[in-house]
């Protein structure tokens, strides 16, 4: 008996129509049910997570415990608050900075924030980057940072934010922070970050941006 290849097509072809039905519908329902709470959050970091100013990273996609994790700090004041940031915004959020957002959340309010936004998927900021800084970076990655992110800091599951196409002026300032100490971290990232150059963040940074392009 012979079967024609369109025939055979056809099965396949309802089969990626499903998939992709069933996917869109899973993504549409994460973005429908976004907690009350995040609406504080979308002010800057777009409603689904995705910044589109430099200074402000993209957290659509980062592991839910990196985002509760940096919420709790923000709660307690561990990191920088970033009041400077707020007082910038055409549109003022409802607090003066992060951490008096977080003065009102309850464990329960920072789980629901960060398992929504890590439920959404990430995108990498479009830029531009210098291939020979970028390769500068990489080599100082390779020697200092692989180990908690890997793969060019790619990866969500490392439970260390995603590096691999942040905006470059936030990875800078972030970096700039570590160094000076501003920021809680482990005692082996402080290490590696007390030694950074004002170069060697530049090209790190570089790294990180070539790395989602």
């Amino acid at each position: 008996m012979h079967t024609s290849h369109s025939a055979l097509r056809e099965p396949v072809r309802f089969v990626f129509w499903l998939l992709a039905t069933l996917l869109w519908a899973s993504v549409s329902s994460v973005w429908a049910e976004a907690p009350a709470e995040t609406e504080a959050c979308a002010s800057c970091h777009g409603e689904k997570g995705i910044s589109r100013d430099g200074d402000i990273p993209i957290i659509a996609g980062a592991s839910e415990f990196f985002l509760e994790n940096q919420l709790f700090l923000f709660r307690d004041k561990g990191r920088p608050c970033a009041g400077e940031l707020f007082s910038q915004r055409a549109e003022s959020p409802p607090k003066p900075d992060h951490c008096a957002l977080a003065a009102d959340w309850s464990d329960d309010d920072i789980a629901k924030i960060a398992g929504y936004f890590s439920a959404l998927p990430h995108q990498s900021a479009e830029q531009s980057f210098d291939t020979e800084l970028a390769q500068i970076g990489k080599a100082i990655h390779e020697r200092s940072c692989d180990r908690c992110h890997a793969e060019g800091g790619s990866l969500a599951l490392d439970d260390a934010g995603i590096l691999a196409g942040q905006w470059r002026p936030y990875l800078i300032r972030t970096l700039e922070s570590f160094r000076a100490g501003k920021r809680w971290q482990e005692e082996k990232m402080a290490d590696a970050t007390a030694n950074l150059s004002d170069d060697d963040i530049k090209a790190l940074a570089e790294y990180y941006v070539s790395v989602g392009q």
